[in-house]
């Protein structure tokens, strides 16, 4: 018997075999395929996936043979890892490298041998594809080109699953990299909200109050600074969405006119204080009803309207919405934003919707979250809708916004619901009874100024036990439950008041507002959901509906 000699280049060899991360691997059918077939089409009872490294042949396939690996000094396989084409035996006892061999006198008995190298590139053989057999004979010229094919296969299947070994790494690292980015974008997120919260509720608290002129504009001014934190924080959350493709569109029918109703007197406010001009041309008709994402919708309004009331310093902001028919339900929506502001230059224009660009021009002195613009883009793409942009330096710009829909018109709705939906204030039949649970001191301060109006019976809790204690024991209309207080968590409270008789309409207030988040909250038994900090427009809106259900 001859012992194979080591190839020349071993050390490069053992190097890009172990670099495939496959020797003692657990069997995988994509290569026992390949060994089954190398048997039927060589009609050989063995046939082998043998890779050799420092002292054995190991065989990630091992069809008709039990053992996982042999010594190297007795492989076969060591010979052929030598040569460039196929090393064939017809007998092996008639060979002087192989008569007196071990496995040849002994059990599988090897007689007939024909192995094709597995070569990565030209030189590096890691191992064979290899065919025995227990009685001496030759492989016809159609077996032998089969075997040749399926070697190429198989060399394919092992830089195939590395490839895919290695994808499958970087995919988890990345899904790694989102989850940690998600879970600190929700802290940071709840983190903010809470003091903002305190922050916006007692700025507005102050301003009802009688001030001078000169206190009154230092509220304003901190009532500003803390609603741009809460739009980069709102930005930040939105646009992580986008880009992880785990943002939904949630189309329903809605009006329009209500989303521009508010948008316009919005506006018209703002630009009142920068002392320029906010116009809203509806051109969609006031009976419009349309089917598209509300929400992403409104977003794309504000987000573009915001950008040029920034911007503008003097003359005017126009916002025109027109409605191009396709059939009798689809339609495009055309949003145009047109701003006398300082115009945008071709440089800053081709990169205006990356994130984080924050454009500010010579002078203005304003900045922001660098997202508004990125946000618009993301959510048109979602949405199948388009923007381009039109700007001249130092005479303005205009943004144009496309969006397919599905349309219908109301044409006998009179205006009287529209109108009468607007009162500010909801109206109950009786003095409502109401529970505020929170452990910020300001917290229920806020909740308690903007309930004050309605006239309530309230009472206060600051933490869990004695929340639950206060709804186990007394009957209340409403109830405002913090999330996160100490002594016992507000969807604990929620799930334990579901069989409660007559329970009062829960409130969840918190500061923890990513979807996923959202979605557990309300599952818990919530009926609404109050994000911090508080919206007055919002919670009246909410408190309507609960008068209209009792009325």
């Amino acid at each position: 018997m001859i012992i194979a000699p080591l190839p020349k280049n071993e050390t490069l060899r053992l190097s890009a075999l172990k670099g495939l991360e496959i020797l003692d691997t657990p069997e995988e059918e994509m290569f026992d395929e390949i060994t089954r077939l190398a048997s039927l089409i060589c009609e050989a009872p063995i046939s082998l996936v043998s890779l050799v490294d420092e002292t054995r042949q190991w065989f990630k396939s091992h069809h008709g043979l039990e053992d996982r690996e042999t010594p190297r000094s007795l492989a076969f396989c060591a010979h052929a890892i030598l040569g460039d084409g196929p090393f064939v035996v017809p007998n092996a006892k008639e060979d002087i490298r192989f008569y007196n061999n071990p496995y040849v006198l002994e059990s599988p008995n090897v007689m007939f041998y024909a192995g094709i190298p597995l070569a990565l590139g030209d030189q590096i053989k890691l191992g064979t594809l290899c065919v025995i057999d227990n009685k001496p004979r030759e492989l016809n010229g159609e077996q032998m080109q089969m075997l040749n094919l399926l070697a190429k296969q198989t060399i394919r299947l092992l830089q195939m699953r590395k490839a895919t070994e290695r994808l499958e790494i970087e995919k988890l690292a990345a899904e790694k990299a989102t989850a940690a980015k998600r879970d600190f974008i929700a802290a940071i997120s709840h983190d903010i909200r809470n003091p903002l919260n305190s922050l916006l509720g007692m700025s507005e608290m102050i301003r009802e109050t009688e001030l001078n002129p000169t206190i009154l504009g230092y509220v304003d001014h901190i009532k500003n600074a803390g609603e741009v934190i809460l739009h980069l924080v709102n930005d930040t959350i939105e646009i992580s969405r986008l880009e992880e493709n785990v943002s939904v569109l949630k189309n329903e029918w809605f009006e329009l006119r209500e989303c521009l109703d508010i948008l316009n007197s919005f506006f018209t406010a703002e630009t009142k204080r920068k002392k320029v001009n906010f116009f809203l041309h509806n051109q969609a008709g006031s009976n419009l009803t349309i089917h598209s994402d509300k929400r992403k919708l409104e977003k794309i309004f504000w987000n573009l309207t915001a950008n040029a009331v920034k911007f503008t310093n003097k003359g005017n902001i126009t916002f025109t919405v027109r409605l191009e028919t396709k059939t009798e339900e689809n339609g495009i929506l055309h949003i145009e934003v047109k701003d006398t502001g300082p115009g945008i230059s071709p440089e800053v224009k081709d990169r205006l919707f990356q994130k984080y660009n924050e454009f500010v021009p010579e002078g203005c002195g304003i900045s922001g979250s660098g997202l508004g613009l990125s946000i618009v883009k993301l959510s048109l793409e979602e949405m199948g809708g388009e923007v381009e942009v039109e700007s001249k330096l130092g005479e303005g710009s205009t943004f144009k916004v496309k969006i397919p829909i599905l349309w219908k018109s109301k044409k006998n709705e009179t205006q009287t619901t529209n109108t009468n939906s607007k009162s500010k204030l909801p109206s109950f039949a009786k003095p409502q009874k109401v529970l505020i649970a929170d452990d910020n001191d300001l917290n229920r301060k806020v909740l308690r100024s903007y309930l004050k109006p309605l006239g309530f019976e309230i009472t206060e809790s600051n933490n869990g036990i004695d929340t639950e204690k206060e709804l186990t024991n007394t009957s209340y209309d409403i109830a405002f439950l913090d999330i996160e207080m100490p002594g016992k968590h507000g969807t604990e409270i929620a799930k334990g008041l579901a069989e409660k008789p007559n329970r009062p309409v829960l409130f969840a207030c918190t500061g923890l507002c990513m979807p996923e988040e959202k979605n557990h909250i309300l599952s818990s038994g919530f009926e609404y959901f109050m994000p911090k900090p508080y919206l007055k427009e919002d919670l009246y809106h909410h408190l309507k509906e609960i008068a209209d259900r009792r009325h």
